[in-house]
C-alpha cells in the first residue's frame, strides 16, 4: 500500500545517515485472469455504458452458472491519461482451474444465457469499437485477508520483481500478511491479497507478482497512522523493524504502484 511504500523509503533514507543520527476474498490457491483493457479516444462515455449494460449483464450471467465465482471491473485512478498502460482492468475469479477460452459458437450461447440479443460477433465487434485489449494474464492467489472487495473501494496494486518468487512469498505471508490482519482488525485498510503470475511465465518479465492492499473509501488511503511502527512491534515483538524491511528489499524490487477503484463487482444473484 502507499503508506508500507512511504515508510520503506523512510526506512531506507533513515539507514543511509550516520548511526547517530513500509479484491474479494479468495482461496489460497485460486485463479484469477487480469485483462488490461485501453478505451478508444473519444469513446469513454459510450465504454462505461456499455460496460455496465452488456459487459455487465454477460459477467452476471457467468458468475451465476458459476464458470465464475466474481468478477470485478475496475478503473485506473492513477496513472491516467494516454500514457497509463491500463484505463481498465477486468478480474475474472474461478472456483477452481481456469476455463478453457469460449470459441465464437460457445460465446454466442453464452450471450443468449445473458439475455443479449446479439451474435458473438456483433458482441465482439462492438467491444472491438470502444475499447483494446493490452494484455491478459494468469494469476494465482497465495495469501488474502480481510472482507470482500465492494463496489467503490480503492485497490493500490503493487506490482514486485523477484529473483525467486517462493522465497519472497514465503517472507511476505510470514511477515506482512499478520501486520496486514493487524490494519484490517484496527481499521485501517479493507483487505489485502497476494498473487503470483502463472502466464505468461519465466524470469525475463516486467513482475511476477502483485500484492493489493483495498481500502474503503479515497481518505483511508492517505490517512496519517502514527501507531504503524508500534503495531509492527505488536505483531512482531521479535524483529527490528528497519532490518526486516532491509530484507524485504533484497527479496523483491517494487516495479510499479496503481491506484484503482472498483467500478462493477458481480457476484451470484442465486
Amino acid at each position: 500500500m502507499i503508506r508500507r511504500t512511504i515508510w520503506t523509503l523512510v526506512v531506507a533514507v533513515a539507514f543511509s545517515l550516520p548511526a547517530s543520527a513500509q479484491m474479494q476474498q479468495q482461496g489460497q490457491v485460486g485463479y484469477h485472469t487480469v485483462a488490461c483493457i485501453k478505451v478508444k479516444p473519444e469513446k469513454g462515455s459510450e465504454f462505461r455504458a456499455w460496460a455496465a449494460s452488456d459487459l455487465h449483464k454477460y459477467a452476471q450471467s457467468r458468475v451465476d452458472a458459476g464458470v465464475l465465482s466474481t468478477w470485478f471491473l475496475l478503473r485506473s485512478v492513477q496513472p491516467q491519461g494516454a500514457s497509463a498502460d491500463c484505463d481498465y482492468l477486468t478480474i475474472s475469479i474461478y472456483p477452481g482451474a481456469p476455463p478453457e477460452p469460449l470459441s465464437p459458437e460457445a460465446l454466442g450461447e453464452a450471450l443468449k444465457k445473458a439475455g443479449l440479443t446479439m451474435s458473438a460477433q456483433q458482441f465482439m465487434d462492438r467491444r472491438d469499437s470502444l475499447s483494446m485489449l493490452i494484455s491478459n494474464n494468469l494469476f494465482q492467489n497465495r495469501a488474502s485477508v480481510g472482507d470482500p472487495i465492494k463496489k467503490g473501494n480503492y485497490l493500490v496494486a503493487n506490482y514486485m520483481k523477484a529473483a525467486n518468487v517462493d522465497d519472497w512469498v514465503a517472507f511476505e505471508k510470514k511477515v506482512w500478511q499478520p501486520v496486514a490482519e493487524a490494519l484490517i482488525k484496527d481499521g485501517r485498510a479493507a483487505g489485502w491479497s497476494l498473487n503470483v503470475q502463472v502466464l505468461p511465465g519465466g524470469t525475463d518479465l516486467k513482475f511476477q507478482g502483485v500484492t493489493v492492499d483495498v481500502y474503503p473509501s479515497w481518505n483511508d488511503i492517505f490517512k496519517d497512522d502514527p501507531q504503524f511502527i508500534e503495531r509492527f512491534r505488536k505483531v512482531h515483538p521479535d524483529r527490528e523493524f528497519g532490518t526486516t524491511f532491509e530484507q524485504f528489499d533484497k527479496l523483491r524490487t517494487l516495479v510499479s504502484l496503481q491506484l484503482f477503484t472498483a467500478v462493477d463487482v458481480v457476484t451470484p444473484t442465486k
